[in-house]
Order: structure tokens, then C-alpha cells, then sequence
């Protein structure tokens, strides 16, 4: 029997929850670097930045390029977008997922510390912005991921929500503003998963939970099981 769950707003990360970020963003610093000749950084260095707010990603980037360090920060990203097109891949059932929500009227946003540019290059490579009904995205100056997520849930009403993701700064998220949390076991986040109150291998399990709560067997209501 399917774990139950009662939301009727679900926040998605997209970084390590949606989106593979590690087939564009690894080889982007590495090959970036290696171009600039500089120490080529480590794919476990690499992937553990995956999350982070954009401009602590770019800070790292000018930190660890040194004096080539504004440049390293411009071209890194160029390469990204160009991977994000030619490399990208959505985890597994992500799209499938969201669609099913949709379908039974859960209403479904995109919660992310990344910014403008990047989160366009990935929702329009795989024209997946339909599946969301609001974007929030990171802003310099902006409010916390927890501040954006409270935002969220009071224009949803106060809808009982769920947030989706893979990092700690989506658990602390939710904890503050007291809504469930469910880590992805596929993601980025290791030991951090401990602090999420559910974790699932696939969002098709997200679907099934909030079947059991209201009432649905799981696997009827929409959605699909195909990669």
C-alpha cells in the first residue's frame, strides 16, 4: 500500500530534482578550466555546489579561477546553456509526474535558487514551463528559498503543500514555513536527505501518495509510467 500524503500544492526544486544538472554543469567548469589552464576541479567538487544560490555558484567560480576569476565566472555559464541543449536530460519520470498533478488538479510551481537565464535555457529546451503554474526563481537581493516558498504556498491560499527536492536548502524551506518535505533519493543532497520527512526513488511515488490520501488507487487518475 502506497504511503499517503494530502497536498494540493506541490514546490519542486529543479536542480537534482527535475533536471540532471550534473550532465551540464560538471563537464562546464571542467572544461572551462582546463581550456583557461587552470587545476581542473573534481566531479564530487563540482556536483556538491549543485543548489546553491546563483550568486554563491558565481563567487565560487571567481574564488576558485583566481585571477582569471571574472572570466572563468562569464564563460563557465556560456558553455552550461550550450550543454543544458545538446547534453541535458530530465530525471526519469519527471515530466510524467508533474502532468499527472496537473491532471487531478494539484496545482504545481517551480521553486529554484538558480537564476533567470538558466532556469529558461532548461524549461525551454524541454518545454516543460506548462507544467508549472508559477516560476520562482532566484533574484539578486532577493528573499530566502523559505521567504520565496511562504510566498508561494499564501498565493496558492494556503493550499496544504509539499516541498519537492534533493538539498537541504529545501528542507530547511519547508521546516520554516511548516509544510511536509520530500527528498529524492536521485538528487544531489547525500546525508542531507535525513532531513527531509519523506524520501522517494521516483516522483511517480509523489503521484501515488497523494492518491492514497484522497482516496485513488494508485496508478489510475492520469499520468503515464514511461521514461
Amino acid at each position: 500500500m502506497a504511503r499517503a500524503l494530502d497536498f494540493d500544492l506541490a514546490v519542486f526544486d529543479l536542480d537534482g530534482t527535475i533536471y540532471m544538472t550534473e550532465l551540464s554543469v560538471v563537464p562546464s567548469i571542467q572544461e572551462t578550466f582546463a581550456r583557461f589552464g587552470l587545476p581542473v576541479p573534481g566531479d564530487a567538487e563540482v556536483r556538491a555546489l549543485i543548489g546553491i544560490p546563483t550568486q554563491g555558484y558565481r563567487a565560487w567560480l571567481k574564488e576558485r579561477g583566481g585571477e582569471l576569476g571574472e572570466r572563468i565566472a562569464d564563460e563557465t555559464p556560456r558553455r552550461e546553456y550550450e550543454l543544458v541543449r545538446t547534453r541535458g536530460r530530465l530525471f526519469p519520470h519527471a515530466r510524467e509526474a508533474l502532468g499527472a498533478l496537473r491532471a487531478e488538479r494539484c496545482r504545481t510551481v517551480l521553486l529554484t535558487n538558480a537564476g533567470q537565464r538558466y532556469v529558461s535555457t532548461v524549461l525551454g529546451t524541454f518545454g516543460i514551463e506548462p507544467l508549472f503554474d508559477e516560476v520562482s526563481l532566484f533574484r539578486r537581493g532577493e528573499s530566502s528559498k523559505a521567504e520565496r516558498l511562504a510566498g508561494v504556498i499564501a498565493r496558492a491560499g494556503g493550499a496544504p503543500a509539499v516541498m519537492v527536492g534533493d538539498r537541504r536548502f529545501d528542507f530547511d524551506a519547508a521546516r520554516e514555513v511548516g509544510c511536509a518535505s520530500v527528498g529524492v533519493s536521485y538528487g544531489y543532497g547525500g546525508d542531507e536527505l535525513a532531513l527531509a520527512d519523506v524520501v522517494i526513488d521516483d516522483l511517480l511515488e509523489l503521484v501515488d501518495m497523494r492518491r492514497a490520501a484522497k482516496g485513488v488507487a494508485p496508478g489510475t487518475g492520469g499520468g503515464s509510467r514511461g521514461a
